[in-house]
């Protein structure tokens, strides 16, 4: 949560005041604006500063320990609702021999049936990188090896001189 200037702690001293209710009370002085909400029984708290309005800083009347409340409460529903990707990653060169290809597929499967998302990179240094049918042979073996159980997200890509990359997900 972040933190918030309240009451006698807000450093503007004009502030355009917003009521309990949603009404716009207009510009006031700080101390007044203060002095206005603690009669009401609340607090002042300032929503947005000067320097991102231009002129004046916008401050509203409420009881700031249900309005923090609040917001605690919705941050904890908004992560209870995201959903994390956990993403794993298999590096291989052109030359991988088929028995480590094998394994590595293999892992990658127990990944994707804990849902996890695999990055496939071919790393192919030196005289290899030029050979590109080498490194889509590869990439067909890799897919080949994990069969219907994967799908692909994005497709074999070059991403440096260097470097490619797919991303494969569970078929579902």
């Amino acid at each position: 949560m972040e933190y918030r200037q309240i009451n006698e702690k807000i450093q503007d001293a004009r502030l355009l005041v917003i009521d309990e209710n949603g009404n716009k009370l207009g510009a006031m002085n700080k101390m007044d604006a203060v002095h206005l909400a603690r009669e009401r029984g609340y607090d002042l708290v300032l929503f947005v500063p000067a320097n991102k309005t231009g002129n004046l800083a916008i401050a509203k009347i409420v009881d700031y320990g249900k309005f923090a409340y609040e917001q605690k409460m919705k941050e904890k529903q908004s992560r209870k609702n995201q959903s994390v990707i956990r993403i794993k990653e298999v590096k291989v060169r052109p030359q991988i021999s088929d028995h480590d290809l094998k394994w590595r597929a293999n892992q990658s499967i127990n990944w994707l049936n804990d849902n996890a998302q695999i990055k496939f990179k071919i790393q192919a240094y030196g005289r290899i990188g030029f050979k590109p049918e080498l490194i889509q042979e590869t990439y067909d073996k890799f897919l080949a090896l994990l069969g219907d159980r994967a799908k692909i997200l994005n497709p074999l890509k070059k991403l440096t001189p260097v470097l490619y990359e797919a991303t494969i997900i569970k078929n579902r």
